[in-house]
């Protein structure tokens, strides 16, 4: 027996007409006598006495609806309560960043959601990237409610993983590639992944997983040339599950890779001796948020409504600031970024 059955049925009895029921259910007359029917079939009786010119409650019928007109008020109220509940903003939010990610973006967003809603906390925390993938933090249950987090190849979809959910892109920022001070593509403006393939890569672990794994550090070059990378991981040359920014940093140093990453890295974490030049034809990395689709709540949406509104009017005055040079949308936010990425 479904809600919406027992309030057909309580309409029948108040207004004692099949055909002015349906009209006020917004439903056929034919449809009205089917679930009553039902309705009759379940209770075991019937619960109406129909003939041509008129219809009335059985006493079966009349102790039915007295019955379910208390059960469907009461249902109906806790229904309402615990929508509104529902749509109310909570009283805390834990919010993880990844730590390369920089803090600056992240404080603009808490700021920006804190001004309309007071009310609610905002624990901010940095959190440790992994070998085994960037999703461990949430996924495997952490203290926090929403990631935000780098996802390459222009889009959130690097990053989808079974029961995430991944909200709507709020910042990029270009790729570029670290390389040593002394290597030959360090005086160059800007290059494109042909240029790359004379060079080693450092490779992303494995367990990172081939979507990942190819968006930032693609396998070929947009022409199609297939791009050398090394032969062990990142993960196993440092000997570390955990993947601190400076150890990436030194790997470069050394000479046993080189790094693709986004362009403001050695702002976010200077280290002597390396330069990032730019690769032209490479999707830009995006920030997005990412929760579990399990706990989302009205607090989760509040905050990414929030953050969109944020960073488009970021766009707003990027665009206006820079008119007529064209800007891509997609740098909204890159002077409040500007930090690297792995």
């Amino acid at each position: 027996m479904e809600l919406r059955d027992v309030e057909t049925f309580l309409e029948v009895a108040r207004v004692l007409h099949f055909g002015r029921a349906a009209e006020r259910l917004h439903v056929t007359q034919g449809r009205v006598s089917q679930i009553v029917k039902g309705l009759e079939r379940e209770v075991g009786g019937a619960l109406f006495e129909r003939s041509s010119r008129r219809v009335r409650l059985t006493p079966l019928g009349e102790r039915f609806r007295v019955g379910a007109a208390d059960g469907y008020d009461r249902l109906t109220v806790t229904l309402r309560e615990c929508r509104a509940v529902a749509r109310q903003v909570g009283d805390r939010l834990r919010i993880g960043y990844q730590w390369t990610m920089g803090g600056q973006l992240t404080d603009r967003l808490v700021s920006a959601f804190t001004g309309s809603h007071p009310h609610c906390e905002v624990v901010v925390s940095s959190l440790v990237f992994r070998a085994g993938g960037n999703l461990v933090p949430l996924a495997g249950g952490s203290d926090v409610d929403l990631v935000l987090r780098w996802s390459p190849g222009g889009d959130g979809t690097a990053v989808e993983a079974p029961g995430l959910v991944v909200g709507p892109l709020l910042a990029s920022v270009p790729r570029g590639v670290l390389v040593p001070a002394a290597h030959p593509l360090a005086r160059r403006r800007a290059i494109v992944l042909d240029d790359l393939l004379p060079y080693e890569l450092l490779r992303l672990p494995d367990t990172l997983g081939a979507p990942l794994q190819e968006r930032w550090t693609p396998t070929r070059t947009s022409s199609g040339r297939l791009l050398r990378h090394t032969d062990e991981d990142m993960s196993r040359l440092m000997g570390n599950e955990h993947l601190p920014v400076e150890d990436v940093l030194a790997l470069v140093a050394r000479g046993r890779g080189l790094h693709l990453t986004i362009t403001g890295l050695l702002d976010r974490v200077p280290f002597p001796g390396l330069v990032v030049v730019p690769v032209r034809d490479m999707p830009p990395m995006v920030v997005v948020p990412v929760w579990q689709a399990a706990r989302e709540n009205a607090t989760i949406r509040a905050f990414v409504e929030s953050a969109v509104r944020t960073t488009e009017a970021d766009r707003a005055v990027l665009t206006r600031e820079t008119a007529p040079v064209a800007t891509p949308v997609t740098t909204s936010v890159a002077a409040s970024v500007r930090e690297g990425a792995r």
